[in-house]
């Protein structure tokens, strides 16, 4: 692996750990608004706020093993 090559991973790993807090930040926010009861939140509103939180949830995963992919290919190339 070239080290322009090792740079751009590195950039992707930090890029991707930010996109990853950010939608995890995003999922305790949608959660929090499902749970906290207010007049005329109907139960379609709760399942749209809970299934946004679970997509978010679902795509920071795939970020951080997209990430431990990353890494242990830098970490077998070193």
């Amino acid at each position: 692996m070239s080290k322009e090559m090792v740079k751009d991973t590195k950039d992707k790993i930090a890029d991707f750990k930010r996109f990853s807090f950010v939608l995890l930040s995003l999922s305790a926010f949608l959660y929090i608004g499902s749970i906290i009861p207010f007049e005329g939140k109907q139960t379609l509103h709760k399942l749209i706020l809970l299934g946004t939180s679970y997509l978010s949830l679902g795509i920071a995963l795939v970020f951080y093993r997209k990430i431990s992919q990353w890494k242990k290919q830098l970490n077998e190339e070193s």
